[in-house]
């Protein structure tokens, strides 16, 4: 998921607004990935990337309430605003304490984002949950693509111009399943797919076991979550089947990043060409050397700061004896 999140970055040449991601639409999955790209990228955002893709999923599977995306905690209109819009806001001022006093005797509740209230949509709320491998994958792509299909044949205003269900194997099988170079089908532009990348084979976008402590972590938290009843916003997410899906596909996915994750770790001392030892867990949280100053209790405190108790991170401040100046 990264590695291909990364890679649409690269092609829409990492651009900042939808204007300028719009404009670089055609060359989805044709760009070239280059390598120093990816690295400076990894090593600045996939720390919080993770987080984001948590909060993604929060966001949508409860209908839009607001959460800060570094540990998840509700949060208020006022920082929700601060965080869409990161480009406008240093990172320090992005932080859920120095938005919010944690010693207050009223926390934020639930709030909901105003671009899910019913004069805007119906409301946030995932509709159906499919998970891309097996819609990509021929032998469950059928299911997964009928999925597709059933909520848009009873989605007003697509249902009128729906092609007839009998079909949809057959639109399946040009696109994917019998398509496996994932180029635009003879005689079609525009429905190529990530298949067509030229030179994935040959290429690994190299992640440390910090990243992949991480992702465990995070695809922990979401499977607890969304197996049982949360008390926060009052849902019973056991008794919810779309839930009860994402559970399914976030162990799948756990279970390959923990394989990832132990591989790594069982890996013996490796050597680089220059004798130099490839670290496989090396040092690259953002911004170390940020303070930031929360709204109240401890005067300060670094952004990542590894004594600071962030519940997701896998960090220790041992684990940067160069951060350490209390040694």
């Amino acid at each position: 998921t990264i590695d291909e999140y990364h890679d649409i970055l690269a092609d829409i040449n990492y651009a900042k607004t939808w204007v300028e991601a719009t404009e670089m639409i055609p060359r989805l999955y044709l760009g070239e990935v280059f390598a120093d790209s990816y690295i400076r990228w990894r090593d600045e955002r996939t720390m919080d990337e993770i987080g984001w893709y948590g909060w993604l999923i929060d966001y949508w599977m409860e209908g839009g309430v607001l959460r800060d995306y570094f540990d998840h905690k509700l949060t208020t209109k006022e920082h929700w605003a601060k965080l869409r819009a990161p480009e406008t806001f240093t990172y320090g001022e992005l932080q859920w304490d120095v938005n919010i006093c944690e010693t207050d005797d009223v926390l934020p509740g639930v709030e909901y984002d105003d671009l899910c209230a019913n004069t805007t949509t119906a409301d946030c709320k995932a509709k159906i949950v499919i998970s891309a491998e097996r819609l990509m994958d021929p032998a469950t792509g059928h299911e997964e693509n009928r999925k597709i299909g059933r909520l848009l044949n009873k989605t007003a205003g697509v249902n009128e111009t729906l092609i007839d269900e009998a079909a949809w194997d057959c639109l399946y099988d040009t696109l994917i399943g019998e398509n496996p170079n994932g180029t635009s089908p003879e005689g079609t532009e525009g429905f190529h797919d990530y298949r067509a990348r030229e030179g994935t084979a040959d290429r690994k976008h190299f992640v440390s076991t910090r990243h992949l402590n991480k992702m465990v972590q995070q695809l922990t938290r979401l499977i607890n979550k969304y197996s049982q009843f949360d008390p926060e916003t009052n849902t019973d997410w056991a008794a919810s089947e779309q839930a009860q899906f994402l559970v399914v596909i976030l162990t799948e996915h756990r279970l390959e990043v923990q394989a990832e994750l132990d591989e790594k770790l069982a890996l013996p001392e490796q050597l680089d060409a220059e004798g130099n030892v490839i670290d496989q867990n090396w040092a690259h949280p953002p911004k170390p050397n940020w303070v930031v100053f929360p709204m109240c209790g401890a005067e300060s405190r670094r952004v990542w700061d590894y004594n600071y108790p962030h519940e997701y991170s896998g960090l220790v401040l041992d684990m940067f004896p160069e951060l350490n100046t209390e040694a």
